[in-house]
């Protein structure tokens, strides 16, 4: 009996290890494949959003490039265009005669000084028509403009000008009549065919496609805008050639992981900017490939599969993820669309860079599973051996105490331990029991240290994915407040609109943004989200430069600061207004040198601005520096603009007053179908049946805005006039306009012509002698038969009589 209860003690003990250790065994498992599972789930997805986040932000810096370049493009045009539209004001100004100016090559064709600012071209076979000739006189005038684009966008090689008639504007000078053929056509240049309004009925800003420059300037792209009079007349193409290596640079200098690197793809599938790595990856190996910033895929000898399916896939949409295999290694590839020249921006990553962190966790948590169980199956072990021991030492009486054990191993089977076994029998039993207790309170130990790791775990997962949470909601802010600035150019609206945006999308109760005054004596709030700043807004809320606060500190230095506790710092500004604020930053608004005012953050929280703050602050102060040099940009073009129309008024006004004083008559009375002229001084009203019995309708006679006449008619006096028969009446008196207008240039351009030609025939007749007494002679008897007058004195100035 005893041999038997002994070893059936000892098969009991056995079984109840053997069965607790198969749990423990398998729930330890299955808790670290899980945790593992969801670590590598949460890890992959942050990672993905910030890969997707770093392509976005890349190509939203790309598109404000190709913007800046759209809206240089658009300046160009729309400043020939007014130049054109502004013949009156310019044509007289003597600026430059393409008569005088412009000399013909022994080829043929026509060619400027090197000297001037820019070259002009004009092919073999085209004569400078009086039509011609006026057209580059007054296109001349874009040398007051064009210069300063350039200096001002280094990224722009040339700007220049095809005309209708072939004509050739070239900036700047490069002698362009020694360089391209005589009969060198520019209305068949790609660029300008684009542009064209049969090809481009919109007339909007046409991009070429990349390519290599002939002088060296590297990787190069042409925009080009058509040129519309007002008349609506095709007057030629503006362009620009602009220089793609700060593209090219930005887009090297994009890293992501140690190894990523990104590139270009246009519509039409070319590769621009693919770094070696890259080219390695896609497998192409053609020389001329490798020499060429620019990769024509449809020209290679041969595409590999891996490039082919990467070209499809961005296709699909203009932004994306997925992975593929490349060089036997599988690699996130992200794309996203540059809006305005409908480029798209690919960024490859490795997977394994992105996600080194879930392989490190896996190994450590796996390493300390075997580590728990290792230790367990010693305790195991260990408590067999002492199990053995007490099983040998059992008496015949352990029939209860037995019982009580098994119960105890039951309920640590089932998962409870807590159970304790309570033997007292002083005896084997007893010690049995102590031991058993002993293993319980060891397991259970050794499960809720693994749960206190696989808690800790979780918890700095948590707080990776609020850090990324964070970083998101700036990333937002930069992104709406780009989107602001792209829609609206009206700093009254844009400013309060930045300033609610900052605040809700970083928590802070308070953005302001001050603007420095025309003095630079004081910087004044111009925008701001709380309470206080709009009663500050209200009573014209300004610190002085250099002197007052954080604020006219910034606006003085040029340089950001940070007061992390307000009480501790000396510059702070105590506004009454603001009685809440703990902590403040400061940074400057400026463009280079220059600062323009500052955004101003303020917070109820002391140390409240984290280095992440600072750097997306960082990058919306630049921002709203971009916002407010555009808005002024656009301010002074209203200006020149309306200053170029007020002049033009003046010059048609004059020429009209003239007119006025020199012929007699101020009008044509028409009755009957017989015209006559009504006199100046002394026409007289209709009398008599004709007064009593009919009414006036006059209606303004303008052009351009400037009024010249009127148009009266006259009705039956019982008759109710139409608005049908005002609009026809409205209708005649426009057409009446265009007609005087243009009878008026017609007189005025003859007796121009006419001028000339008399003192080209007096001119010539004077040049036919060496003779002085006889030029003079010749001069007087030419005026008095030219002015139609008996008498000519010339009368020799000295310097006897100062007052001749």
């Amino acid at each position: 009996m005893r041999v038997k209860f002994v070893l059936g003690s000892l098969a009991l003990t056995f079984f109840v290890i053997l069965i607790l250790g198969a749990y423990l065994y398998l729930r330890i498992q299955d808790n670290s494949q899980l945790l593992i599972s969801r670590l590598e789930g949460n890890i992959r997805a942050q990672a993905e959003e910030d890969i997707v986040n770093a392509s976005r932000e890349q190509a939203a810096l790309l598109n404000n490039f190709f913007e800046s370049i759209n809206t240089n493009t658009s300046i160009v045009g729309a400043s020939i265009k007014n130049i054109l539209n502004n013949q009156e004001a310019l044509a007289s100004s003597g600026y430059w005669d393409a008569r005088i100016d412009l000399s013909q090559l022994a080829s043929g064709s026509w060619d400027n000084s090197n000297q001037e600012p820019a070259s002009i071209f004009i092919p073999a076979g085209v004569s400078i028509s009086e039509s011609l000739s006026s057209k580059l006189n007054l296109i001349k005038h874009s040398e007051f403009v064009f210069p300063s684009i350039m200096k001002d966008n280094p990224d722009i090689v040339a700007i220049y000008f095809g005309g209708t008639s072939r004509e050739t504007i070239y900036y700047p000078n490069i002698d362009l009549a020694n360089i391209v053929p005589s009969d060198f056509d520019v209305t068949g240049r790609q660029w300008y065919l684009a542009a064209e309004p049969k090809n481009n009925p919109d007339n909007q800003v046409v991009w070429s496609a990349p390519y290599e420059d002939a002088a060296l300037n590297g990787l190069v792209i042409t925009a080009s805008v058509p040129v519309i009079d007002e008349n609506n007349r095709f007057q030629g193409v503006a362009a620009m050639d602009v220089q793609l290596r700060r593209i090219t640079d930005q887009v090297a200098s994009i890293k992501v992981g140690k190894t990523g690197y990104a590139f270009l793809v246009d519509n039409e599938n070319r590769i621009i900017s693919l770094p070696g790595a890259g080219r390695n990856d896609f497998g192409i190996l053609d020389e001329n490939a490798l020499l060429s910033d620019i990769i024509e895929t449809n020209a290679l000898p041969a595409t590999t599969p891996e490039l082919s399916e990467m070209l499809t896939n961005i296709k699909q949409s203009n932004q994306g993820l997925f992975t593929m295999s490349l060089a036997g290694a599988e690699r996130y590839i992200t794309y996203n669309i540059i809006p305005q020249i409908q480029y798209k921006l690919v960024i490859v990553v490795p997977s394994a860079e992105v996600l080194s962190g879930v392989k490190e966790i896996e190994k450590e948590i796996k390493t300390q599973t075997r580590n728990t169980i290792n230790v367990s199956l010693l305790l195991i072990a260990g408590v067999l051996i002492i199990a053995s021991a007490i099983a040998f030492a059992v008496s015949n009486n352990l029939t209860k105490p037995l019982q009580s054990l098994n119960q105890t191993a039951t309920e640590i089977i089932q998962g409870n331990f807590r159970a304790r076994a309570k033997v007292n029998s002083r005896d084997e039993l007893e010690t049995l029991a102590a031991t058993l207790n002993t293993m319980t309170d060891t397991v259970s130990d050794l499960v809720s240290s693994l749960e206190q790791r696989v808690f800790e775990r979780t918890a700095e997962l948590q707080m990776v994915m609020q850090q990324g949470q964070q970083r998101a909601k700036q990333y937002e802010a930069i992104t709406r407040v780009s989107q602001a600035i792209s829609a609206n150019k009206n700093l009254q609206e844009l400013l309060p609109q930045i300033a609610e945006v900052i605040s809700e999308q970083f928590g802070f109760y308070h953005v302001g943004i001050f603007l420095n005054d025309a003095a630079n004596k004081y910087a004044v709030l111009v925008a701001a989200n709380s309470e206080g700043g709009k009663r500050m807004l209200n009573r014209g809320h300004q610190l002085r430069v250099g002197a007052q606060g954080i604020v006219g500190y910034v606006t003085g230095n040029n340089k950001p600061r940070i007061a992390s506790n307000v009480g501790n710092d000396a510059v702070y500004f105590n506004n009454p207004d603001l009685p809440d604020t703990q902590s403040e930053m400061a940074l400057p608004l400026a463009e280079g040198n220059n600062v323009l005012g500052a955004l101003d953050v303020q917070s109820t929280e002391p140390n409240a601005f984290s280095e992440q703050d600072l750097e997306a602050l960082t990058t919306l102060a630049e921002l709203v520096t971009i916002a407010i040099q555009n808005a002024k940009l656009y301010e002074q073009m209203d200006k020149s603009l309306a200053e170029s129309k007020a002049i033009s008024q003046k010059f048609f006004r004059e020429n009209w007053n003239r007119l006025a004083e020199e012929y007699r008559f101020s009008g044509y009375r028409y009755t009957a179908g017989i015209a006559a002229p009504l006199i100046n001084e002394g026409h007289k009203e209709e009398t008599g049946t004709e007064q009593v019995d009919r009414k006036q309708v006059r209606v303004p006679i303008q052009i351009r805005g400037v009024e010249i006449g009127e148009l009266s008619v006259m009705v039956p006096k019982n008759e109710n006039i139409k608005s049908d028969q005002i609009d026809v009446i409205r209708a005649v008196a426009d057409r009446v306009a265009v007609i005087a207008e243009n009878a008026r240039l017609f007189d005025e351009t003859s007796r121009r012509a006419e001028r000339e030609r008399l003192v080209s025939e007096i001119t010539t007749k004077i040049r036919g002698t060496n003779d002085p007494q006889e030029m003079i002679q010749t001069a007087i008897r030419e005026l008095r038969e030219a002015l139609k007058v008996s008498r000519i004195e010339i009368i020799p100035r000295t310097n006897k009589s100062p007052d001749r």
